[in-house]
């Protein structure tokens, strides 16, 4: 009986080694762990050909590695290759041993690694909002005390020809861990382009005055340096200290870099019954894109009695933008009365026909201008039904404009030719 219970002790002692037994030489946690930790020295040191051997498909998958890691079919900004070195060498990871598992018969194993690197999105809007350069940003990405962020990802492997190798077929995982190579396309920082500011001026006003106007304008007038200088910024607009319009972002270049305010610019805008802005104190403050202030300026906007054009008050009259009064190729002609000085604080009330070859084919409605330029539109923006060649250019002929007040007397009457080449 002793016996028995012996042997029968000894066979499923046997039975639970053969079980356990293959259990054992089922596992390899050893060697995703191996494989695991050749594959994050690889990301962290940006190693592409490492990278590309210890992924499956790796040979298919390097070219669009070594693009995306280099940015060689986008348009980089300057400086792109020294912020991507940068924020690559603050990558740092931790494999989590406990979370491992393997399976050589299934061919498939995982473990979990996480990735600590500088948060370089923080890092930059810390620097531009300080106003702070290039240079300032490469330093802060590798200061100590820089913000950092955690990426945690389980990272899946496949048994190939008795190898581990990462199974990341679409890169998602990889390019998780490298989104700052799409991220750095976006920083860019602004010169001081306070440096290349002589002077500000409201435009056509009379000391910071404007009387009878539709719309004002405030502009930084640039130095020679800053003549060439491209300028991106935004503005504000406040009537009696109340704010009332914010731009979008406005990118100019030259001596002038203007910032509007009216009805055109802004649909909400105040206007009296004549169709001009409201008497009040404007201020407009202009902007970097970094926050800083460009300019911080105000004027006064006034109303008073006007009197009434008549044609005693033109100076000249101009076809804009021909040449010698021939338009070639475009879709909108225009001709344009140039008041005298008096001329020019008036309202203009008018309405203007045009003809084609000696036919009319377009009678305008009540108009009213004022300023420098008394204009008299033509094409599709005006006229729907204005006659275009299949480009969308002003059929070629003899085009005559003819100006008259509301007692059909004729202020200015001219003739174009249009061409289309």
């Amino acid at each position: 009986m002793k016996a028995k219970k012996l042997m029968a002790s000894a066979i499923c002692a046997s039975m639970i080694l053969a079980i356990s037994g293959c259990a054992f030489f089922d596992k390899d946690d050893e060697g995703v762990l191996a494989a695991a930790e050749d594959y994050a020295t690889a990301v962290t040191k940006v190693k592409v050909g490492d990278i590309a051997d210890i992924i499956s498909g790796g040979d298919d998958l390097k070219r669009d590695i070594e693009i995306y890691t280099s940015g060689s079919e986008v348009e980089t900004p300057d400086g792109y290759s020294d912020v991507v070195s940068a924020i690559a060498g603050t990558i740092s990871y931790e494999i989590n041993e406990d979370t491992v598992e393997s399976s050589r018969k299934n061919q498939e194993g995982s473990v979990d690694i996480t990735w600590t690197l500088v948060d370089y999105d923080a890092v930059y809007e810390a620097v531009s909002e300080d106003g702070g350069d290039f240079e300032e940003f490469i330093d802060a990405l590798s200061s100590n005390d820089a913000a950092t962020m955690e990426i945690a990802q389980t990272i899946n492997f496949v048994l190939e020809d008795g190898e581990w190798k990462v199974l990341d077929n679409n890169l998602k995982s990889l390019y998780m861990v490298y989104d700052y190579y799409s991220a750095a396309l976006n920083y860019v920082f602004i010169p001081p382009l306070t440096d290349y500011i002589e002077d500000v001026e409201w435009y056509f006003s009379d000391n910071g005055v404007y009387t009878n106007y539709n719309q004002i304008e405030l502009d930084l007038i640039t130095n020679d340096a800053g003549s060439d200088i491209p300028f991106e910024f935004t503005y504000e607009y406040y009537i009696n200290g109340e704010l009332v319009f914010t731009s979008d972002i406005c990118e100019d270049e030259g001596h002038w870099i203007e910032a509007y305010y009216g009805p055109f610019y802004d649909r909400s805008a105040q206007t009296n019954e004549m169709g001009n802005l409201i008497d009040g104190e404007y201020r407009c403050v202009m902007y970097d894109l970094a926050g800083n202030v460009l300019a911080d300026e105000t004027c006064t906007v006034q109303t008073t009695e006007i009197g009434s054009a008549d044609g005693s008050m033109i100076n000249e009259i101009q076809w804009y933008f021909s040449n010698d009064d021939v338009y070639t190729n475009e879709t909108t002609i225009e001709l344009d009365i140039l008041p005298t000085t008096e001329g020019q604080d008036v309202i203009w009330t008018f309405v203007y026909e045009y003809y084609i070859d000696g036919e009319l084919v377009f009678t305008s409605d009540v108009c009213t201008d004022q300023g420098y330029w008394i204009e008299a539109y033509y094409g599709r923006n005006y006229d729907p039904a204005a006659q275009v060649t299949e480009d969308g250019y002003l059929i070629p002929g003899e085009y005559t404009c003819i100006i008259y007040d509301l007692e059909g007397n004729a202020l200015a009457e001219s003739t174009c030719t249009v061409e289309v080449t």
